[in-house]
């Protein structure tokens, strides 16, 4: 498996960086870090932070992604896959939606989003 070098700067102590749950995951888990429960209600969208920047090398991206387990219970990545370039050099937030009928608890920490990373091709355009 082909690995990238991808340098993360806490912006809070409390963030988590990403993790691979198990050797073989395409996709990294993302927490967010929030210091005390929100209520996401339904069918609103909330750009929840992560408390990292990370430096993604020229050449590769980072598609923001729902999580399986968020997603069956109705919160998903609201712009996904949500793009992320190597000249994105600030806090990477999470855009969540609600999809239920219900109110959903975020709590403080949870794992709700993952990272895959990809090479980029550019095009070039001609009429």
């Amino acid at each position: 498996m082909d690995k990238i070098e991808v340098k993360f700067k806490k912006l809070v102590s409390w963030a988590k960086l990403p993790e691979y749950e198990t050797r073989g995951a395409a996709g990294c888990d993302l927490a967010i870090a929030i210091q005390e429960e929100i209520v996401l209600y339904p069918n609103e969208v909330r750009s929840l932070p992560t408390g990292f920047a990370m430096m993604i090398p020229k050449g590769h991206e980072a598609q923001i992604r729902s999580r399986a387990g968020m997603a069956g219970k109705g919160i998903v990545v609201a712009n996904a896959p949500g793009t992320i370039d190597c000249e994105h050099v600030g806090e990477v937030k999470i855009l969540l939606l609600n999809v239920t009928d219900k109110p959903v608890r975020i709590l403080p920490g949870q794992k709700v989003a993952q990272m895959v990373f990809a090479p980029v091709v550019q095009a070039s355009f001609s009429e």
